[in-house]
């Protein structure tokens, strides 16, 4: 009868230590983000490991990230869209199916990878305005699925070298 409760317990247990590890290090960054408010994430000096995507405005940043992903769920146009960071944590899991959840709406579950983009586009407006401003506080988004590897990526605003006329001039400080 030990057979079959230890050949279980070998199939939960992860196969090496950065699968064990990965799910702890989500759990602080949310523990973090929640202590810090969600603000620039400082953390109080607590660094966590994550990838960051950095460069000019319209380089494709986003879009590397998407095909991390496999979906297309963030903001596109003609200016800056990314104008928040976004701080996105893949988490693989069994179960064939794929949902999104932000830390600012810890209640809902977000299957419908437009609808989330929805939300990216409101909560950035609710905090950056409309008229293409730039905001440190992030948006924190985790996205489960069957198809992606466990690891944190954060999706910067882009860096602009001459601002237009309706937006703020990104620093490479603010970023």
């Amino acid at each position: 009868m030990a057979e079959p409760a230890a050949a279980a317990a070998a199939a939960e247990a992860p196969a090496t230590v950065g699968q064990a590890v990965i799910p702890l290090v989500n759990r602080l960054q949310d523990i973090v983000a929640r202590l810090d408010g969600g603000g620039g994430g400082g953390g109080g000096g607590l660094e966590l490991p994550q990838v960051a995507a950095i460069g000019g405005q319209s380089s494709g940043k986003s879009s590397v990230l998407e095909a991390l992903v496999g979906r297309d769920f963030l903001p596109r146009g003609p200016d800056i869209c990314t104008r928040r960071p976004l701080v996105l944590q893949l988490v693989r899991h069994s179960v064939p199916e794929e949902w999104g959840e932000f830390l600012h709406a810890p209640a809902r579950r977000f299957h419908d990878f437009d609808q989330i983009k929805r939300e990216i586009q409101l909560e950035t407006d609710k905090e950056a305005g409309g008229n293409k401003g730039v905001s440190e506080k992030q948006i924190r988004l985790k996205i489960f699925s069957p198809n992606v590897l466990d690891i944190t990526l954060v999706d910067l605003p882009g860096i602009t070298r001459v601002p237009n006329r309706d937006s703020n001039n990104t620093k490479c400080s603010q970023v």
